[in-house]
């Protein structure tokens, strides 16, 4: 029987034989590695791309409102008989080449107090779309001082984003009756806030305790006048600041019984 004998050359060529494969094996993963990663990449990029175009594309505007820093704000007058009323527009487009081709759905709200309303803008092609919005804003505890009120609105789909505007409401007449302890008269000071209108109607109403200053224009120019019932009415032109005396039954009292209010 022969024995077999030890070749030191086929050994090497099997050893590089092996070591060639695994190489090739390494090379081959690295490479997949690599192809999945530039993939990955290439799918990120693009996906990024279409976010940003379609973002783009996406408008969400208003006549008054704002997605600004700068906040604007807008001066209203209002005698708070009833609720005040805030009034713009929400448009789904930013010019006549920049309209959004998709619905927008939104909610409008005033605060600190008021209404919300919620809506949609449907598309139409090319041509922007707008819609009126309107907001009740309720009398406050004190309808002499001017009252701000941030509204807002929101659209929800199918991208967020936030508009607002600040609107400061001030009454449309107002009055103060300066403190008159020892003084045989009480001054009322009108003011009429600046308006659309030259001129308006005001009542001045009285209690017992002390009698107008008959020959102030305020009285002599009044459309009707009842001293039975103490009252009066008068037209008064806004931006304008106006004074009537009253003489005091007693001097030492601090009379305080006197209103002014736009009819």
């Amino acid at each position: 029987m022969r024995s077999k004998r030890f070749d030191p050359a086929k050994v090497y060529r099997a050893k590089k034989l092996k070591l060639t494969v695994v190489a090739i094996a390494a090379a081959l993963l690295i490479g997949s590695f690599y192809t999945i990663s530039w993939a990955s990449y290439i799918y990120s990029a693009v996906m990024k791309t279409y976010i940003a175009t379609t973002e783009g594309d996406f408008y969400f505007t208003s006549d008054l409102l704002t997605d600004a820093a700068d906040v604007p704000v807008y001066h209203i007058t209002h005698d708070w008989h009833t609720a005040a009323t805030i009034s713009f527009e929400l448009r789904n487009y930013e010019n006549q080449l920049n309209v959004s081709d998709r619905q927008i759905t939104y909610i409008a709200a005033a605060a600190p107090s008021g209404s919300s309303v919620n809506g949609a803008i449907d598309p139409a092609g090319a041509v922007g779309q707008s819609q009126a919005v309107s907001l009740t804003v309720p009398a406050p505890a004190n309808t002499g001082a001017p009252l701000e009120v941030l509204v807002t609105a929101a659209s929800s789909y199918p991208y967020a984003k936030t508009l607002r505007g600040r609107f400061i409401i001030s009454p449309a007449v107002s009055y103060t009756v300066a403190e008159n302890t020892g003084s045989p008269v009480a001054a009322l000071k009108i003011t009429l806030a600046q308006s659309a209108q030259q001129a308006r109607a005001v009542t001045i109403t009285w209690q017992d305790g002390a009698a107008p200053d008959m020959t102030n224009p305020i009285v002599l120019n009044a459309t009707s006048i009842d001293l039975a019932n103490k009252t009066l009415t008068t037209s008064l032109n806004t931006a304008a600041l106006y004074e009537l005396v009253f003489f005091k039954d007693s001097a030492e009292d601090n009379y305080t019984g006197v209103t002014a209010t736009g009819v």
